[in-house]
């Protein structure tokens, strides 16, 4: 399951997606054996964009196979063999998870969607019957329609859904923002046992290009309500800059006092070029610990930070485990001190605008990692801007235009 095209990407039921979804049914259910099968299965999804809601504000589709052939559409119908009832936005969460990832993936990556939305977002009435031919199809259709299905490009109406409209104005207004408990305890602990043994391995404090050496940081770096504010700050159509691990035992805060943004002269843009998501994979519980300090509303300076510069009303950033704190615009932060036994252990992930170069090589991403990812991935490493595209037959006009949908946020 490798990229599919720009233009071939649809946002989750609207129109183009169901007719998607369709035409993979009507081709591949005669090549199956199906001939003596019914099934039906109709989603219905509560809360969704206007672009594809009803006058009820939801969202549904269906299909039903029957002597080897197979009707779909948009909508409901009456006493399905399956259906699915949900929030939207919650939905497209299981709708862009790849099964091709493997099974501990695709079970890590549910257990944290329950995690982040809770039990109740998605409910099953009624199940599958007892033939493999069906539950390949039904697999095969889910990541079928997984390379093809984009986030919701309704920004507002996402932000709004995920409850972050709050962080948003923070990030916005102070520079930073802090999502508690964005992942679980467990996914923390897996995090940050393996972070730790990347830094030992190669540097004493440090060490970037995370994303590349295992299956878990490809996970977090595509969360989709760390992604969603760190947009906020730098398009929708952001990529990845850079994946870090930090390991900090005690003593004095090793990174002092800085901007994010290498080699930018001051001033600073009033749009954001960076933004950076620090991951707490221990609980941050006091200044023992040497937290990340933030000076909030320095990225008005509009300029890295100079020798004297008064920090007065710095704060240290304190979260438990498994929380982010993002930090956009150039705001002024360093490592604080630590007097607590043991090392604290982080993640950095580096979000930048579209055209911004990337810090870390990613020139390793091949097209095994494609095939484990949704579309959401494929923007994040370059894949779906324009940029480095061009040739001799001129520039890659589809992919400037799926750019530009989501140039402003």
């Amino acid at each position: 399951m490798l990229p599919v095209a720009v233009d071939e990407r649809c946002e989750f039921l609207s129109p183009g997606w169901i007719e998607a979804a369709k035409a993979f049914l009507q081709t591949e259910v005669p090549k199956r054996p199906l001939d003596r099968t019914r099934f039906s299965m109709c989603e219905s999804f509560r809360d969704a964009p206007p672009s594809v809601a009803d006058e009820r504000g939801q969202a549904a589709w269906h299909f039903v196979i029957g002597d080897g052939s197979v009707r779909a559409g948009a909508g409901e119908i009456d006493a399905p063999d399956l259906r699915i009832d949900g929030l939207y936005q919650a939905v497209l969460g299981y709708a862009q998870l790849v099964y091709a990832a493997g099974k501990e993936a695709v079970v890590r990556g549910q257990q944290e969607l329950r995690h982040r939305w809770g039990d109740t977002a998605v409910s099953l009435i009624g199940g599958i019957p007892e033939d493999p031919a069906v539950a390949g199809l039904l697999n095969d259709l889910h990541d079928h329609m997984a390379a093809r299905t984009i986030e919701n490009p309704d920004f507002q109406h996402r932000v709004a859904q995920m409850g972050l409209s709050d962080r948003v104005q923070q990030l916005d207004e102070l520079g930073y923002a802090v999502i508690e408990n964005a992942i679980s305890p467990g996914m923390a602990d897996r995090l940050c046992e393996r972070t730790a043994e990347e830094v030992r391995r190669y540097h004493p404090i440090t060490t970037n290009g995370l994303m590349m050496r295992h299956r878990l940081f490809e996970e977090v770096v595509q969360h989709s309500h760390v992604c969603t504010l760190a947009q906020s700050a730098v398009g929708q159509n952001m990529i990845l800059g850079a994946m870090s691990g930090t390991w900090k035992e005690p003593g004095p805060g090793a990174i002092p006092l800085h901007a994010d943004y290498p080699l930018v002269r001051a001033p600073f843009p009033e749009f954001g070029l960076i933004a950076v998501a620090v991951w707490a994979l221990q609980d941050w519980d006091s200044e023992a610990v040497g937290p990340t300090w933030v000076l909030p509303g320095s990225h008005r300076h509009h300029r890295p930070p100079r020798r004297g510069d008064d920090v007065t009303g710095a704060v240290p950033i304190l979260m438990p485990k498994g929380s982010a704190l993002l930090i956009s615009h150039g705001i002024w932060h360093w490592q604080g001190d630590r007097s607590a036994p043991g090392a604290r252990v982080a993640m950095h992930v580096t979000y930048n605008r579209v055209f911004v170069r990337q810090l870390d090589d990613f020139s390793g991403v091949n097209d095994a990692f494609f095939a484990r990812n949704p579309p959401a991935f494929s923007t994040l490493m370059g894949r779906d801007d324009p940029f480095g595209k061009s040739s001799y037959q001129g520039h890659d006009g589809r992919r400037f235009a799926y750019a530009g949908r989501f140039t402003q946020t």
